[in-house]
């Protein structure tokens, strides 16, 4: 297979998820009309629902799978079994509409119940996504402030590396202070959350400081006082509540 085949092997793996759906949507939409005397932009409509629906589902289940497999063991799981049930009842709700009306037409005096489930599957779908992003955004601020506490301790450790044995041995009682090290710990730990923050909205510059606290885990009041000392050293510009970061590079 050359070059030219695998690329278009690839773009028709990509594509065809797309349009698969697109068959189901039709019988749904058909049989809506057929059983529930639904008008055409209606049928289409609740058509659209259900399949993207069962897309989100699906690709919530297969992310939730990816991170309860490559995650650490510190870690948080994710409610895979949650995202399967969403799934499962995409698949039912599409089997009603499509093979169960056609076999039992009585049944079309029960199927306007379907329709509530589903509001609620796309709200809890929701939810699960807000949850993981929640989860990664929460372990990449931990990656973090531990890449902040190595080049702290690296950072005191550095000029005792350097004294003479001499030197070593008339250093300031204070040098090992518990209370510097956790002001510096304290510090360190500032830095990596002020880091994140920046990290978070130069993906997110119009997200609000409720939603930036939920993303690096503090409280909004916190994210506030954050917000003006970037403003104050350069870092970041504000504007009507969007937050522009200034000079920052990706990592």
């Amino acid at each position: 297979m050359n070059h030219i085949e695998k690329n278009l092997v690839k773009l028709v793996a990509k594509v065809a998820p797309w349009l698969a759906p697109f068959p189901s949507a039709y019988f749904v939409a058909r049989s809506g009309m057929a059983h529930l005397a639904l008008p055409l932009p209606v049928a289409i409509v609740v058509a659209a629902i259900i399949e993207t629906l069962g897309l989100s589902a699906v690709h919530s289940a297969l992310w939730l799978a990816d991170w309860n497999a490559t995650k650490r063991k510190t870690d948080p799981p994710a409610p895979v079994l949650v995202a399967v049930a969403l799934g499962v009842v995409y698949l039912a709700a599409t089997l009603g509409l499509v093979v169960f009306l056609e076999v039992w037409p009585t049944l079309a005096t029960y199927a306007p119940a379907l329709f509530p489930t589903l509001a609620v599957v796309g709200g809890v779908n929701l939810a699960l996504i807000s949850q993981q992003e929640r989860r990664e955004a929460t372990v990449k601020m931990q990656k973090v402030e531990r890449k902040a506490a190595r080049q702290a301790r690296r950072q005191t450790q550095r000029p005792t590396a350097q004294l003479p044995a001499s030197n070593l041995a008339s250093k300031p009682s204070g040098f090992d202070d518990p209370t510097v090290k956790a002001r510096q710990t304290q510090s360190a730990n500032r830095a990596a959350r002020l880091d994140a923050l920046l990290t978070f909205y130069l993906d997110n510059p119009d997200a609000g400081p409720t939603e930036a606290g939920r993303a690096i885990g503090v409280s909004r009041q916190t994210v506030y006082n954050y917000l003006d000392d970037l403003e104050t050293a350069g870092r970041i510009a504000r504007n009507n509540g969007t937050v522009r970061v200034l000079h920052e590079d990706r990592a």
